[in-house]
């Protein structure tokens, strides 16, 4: 005769364990997931700004002229630092931008990203300008874009 026997405790503590753990593991990948889209929605919107900017400071320089975008880069100094987040109300404006960081809050508008170029005009006597573009925003912690640019004198 066979005596069937319940099952003992010990194996219910198991089996809920295994499934805890299961569950948890799963919530951590769906967490850590969902984090990595969140990053990547945000880095495609920055790169999409950053190309914004570099393809206005091309058509500036196409519009104002190579000397005129030059000489007041220049004038404002190697180093200079440009806020991007609102560009001058028509394209013939390039002149009217003004040196210097942006400040907090100075944020692209309705979005929660800074976008900023750094000139460097070391080598503009060999016909180019050196921008640096970033688009900085905070996602637990602050992240940034930064694409490089040369402008060249060409006709």
């Amino acid at each position: 005769m066979i005596i069937k026997q319940g099952t003992s405790i010990i194996e219910i503590v198991i089996a809920a364990a295994l499934i805890s753990v299961t569950v948890i593991a799963a919530l951590g990948l769906t967490n850590r997931s969902q984090k990595q889209n969140t990053y990547s929605r945000d880095l495609a919107e920055a790169t999409k700004y950053t190309t914004q900017a570099a393809d206005w400071l091309r058509t500036q320089r196409d519009i104002v002229g190579w000397a005129t975008m030059a000489d007041k880069m220049t004038t404002d100094g190697n180093d200079s630092v440009y806020c991007l987040n609102n560009f001058p109300a028509t394209d013939s404006d390039f002149t009217s931008l003004s040196a210097g960081a942006c400040t907090s809050g100075d944020y692209i508008p309705g979005t929660l990203f800074t976008r900023y170029a750094i000139v460097d005009t070391t080598s503009i006597n060999t016909g180019v300008i050196k921008v640096s573009l970033t688009v900085t925003w905070m996602e637990n912690e602050a992240r940034e874009s930064t694409i490089e640019l040369e402008l060249s004198q060409w006709h």
